[in-house]
């Protein structure tokens, strides 16, 4: 189902970018707690606001008024908030082709942005642990080459990282040794 630039059909996106002989190798989203760790500040402002109406109440201010008030600033600064991070870690992905690695970064209902990364154009990848390895999530490096601009892009918050870096590197290395080979 497609919703402004809300793509919630994965198997849409890999038919629009991978050709026919490509094969999937692995597909992964962003660990759980990139959402929990995005929406902490809501959290709190929550948490206050629910103060807020219980001083209120214990005051006795009348309910309705401070309901009223309080849920209207609840919806402008914590709802839409709340909603954005979750569409952006439930809508963001990682997917692994025998010829490239696709980014899916799903921002909100209004930007999506897909990187297609071709094999070709990764000079290396490395992985980082995250909150002292404490949790099955660490960050992946992937550098490009001098000819693609040498940029690093980073993913953070990527369930088991080193397995994901090691599939990347595996499609790499079988790529490298097809084009040493002649088979492309």
């Amino acid at each position: 189902m497609k919703f402004l630039a809300l793509e919630t059909d994965i198997e849409k996106i890999k038919r629009q970018f991978c050709t026919m002989n490509e094969c999937h190798v692995h597909q992964t989203r962003y660990h759980g707690l990139s959402f929990l760790f995005a929406i902490i500040r809501e959290v709190i402002i929550t948490l206050v606001l629910f103060g807020i109406g219980v001083g209120a109440a214990l005051f006795g201010i009348p309910m309705f008024w401070v309901l009223v008030v309080l849920v209207v600033i609840w919806v402008c600064f914590v709802f839409f908030n709340v909603l954005k991070a979750y569409i952006d870690w439930c809508f963001d992905l990682i997917l692994i082709t025998t010829d490239k690695v696709i980014l899916i970064d799903q921002t909100s209902i209004f930007k999506q942005e897909v990187k297609p990364i071709h094999i070709e154009n990764i000079g290396s990848i490395s992985t980082e642990t995250q909150f002292w390895n404490l949790f099955p999530f660490g960050i992946i490096r992937i550098n490009l080459k001098e000819g693609e601009g040498g940029d690093t892009i980073l993913l953070r918050y990527v369930p088991n990282a080193d397995d994901v870096a090691a599939k990347i590197t595996d499609v790499l290395t079988q790529f490298q040794r097809d084009l040493a080979g002649g088979n492309r």
